[in-house]
């Protein structure tokens, strides 16, 4: 963030809290210059480990308060991503972007496309729909991540959302002979439906299947790019 807009923003919040009456100016705009300095999508609790990091040691409660009020003021926005507490991230007027969340590590990527923000505009033009906001999420594995992954791996790690081809069936004949009666042979192409504690759900040939950890750690598989299917 340029040095102005930061002074701008500063400007602004401090402008607010005098109109609102608020207490406590100087501990407020501590949580906002802190806020400023980081380019990440921050928790509230991240953020007062930050400030206690600089020397302010401010109450959980009165952080989360703060937030709060950044977003309702509009220089923050406040995003809800699965399995993960809410995320604040700076708001500049005029701005707009989306996101890609890997499942697995967790990291966020902002982006922008125009092309995909005209597309958007057109399909709410296209029903007739006044459109205001809007928010996109992709889900799926950052690139740091699919370069850790070997070339195959046990169908019970792979993540929901993942299409997979079975390459290798382990265990004994009474294993093989079960997934064979189940649909999922050498070749079978398998959409990941759920994982993780409890049976596994994939889906072969427009059939839904649960299979136990155990089972599902048995097969081998390897995953399939888009560009496969």
């Amino acid at each position: 963030m340029s040095t102005n807009l930061h002074n701008e923003e500063r400007r602004q919040f401090e402008r607010l809290l005098r109109q609102q009456g608020m207490n406590r100016l100087g501990d407020r705009l501590a949580v906002l210059e802190a806020f400023l300095a980081c380019e990440d999508h921050l928790s509230a609790d991240s953020l007062q480990k930050n400030l206690a990091a600089q020397g302010h040691h401010l109450e959980p409660e009165f952080v989360a308060a703060t937030l709060e009020m950044l977003t309702r003021f509009g220089l923050a926005s406040c995003r809800r991503f699965d399995n993960q507490p809410d995320l604040f991230e700076h708001r500049h007027l005029g701005e707009h972007h989306d996101h890609l969340i890997c499942t697995r590590c967790g990291s966020i990527t902002e982006f922008h496309h125009p092309e995909l923000e005209e597309l958007k505009h057109g399909v709410a033009k296209e029903h007739g729909f006044h459109h205001l906001s809007h928010r996109l999420q992709i889900y799926g594995l950052c690139e740091n991540c699919r370069q850790r992954r070997t070339p195959t791996l046990p169908l019970n790690l792979a993540s929901p959302g993942e299409r997979v081809r079975v390459e290798r069936l382990a265990g004994g004949e009474k294993a093989q002979r079960h997934l064979e009666d189940l649909g999922i042979t050498l070749g079978s192409e398998l959409e990941v439906i759920t994982s993780g504690a409890g049976p596994m759900v994939v889906a072969c040939g427009g059939t839904r299947l649960a299979l136990g950890q155990g089972v599902a750690g048995k097969v081998q598989v390897s995953l399939l790019e888009r560009n496969d299917r």
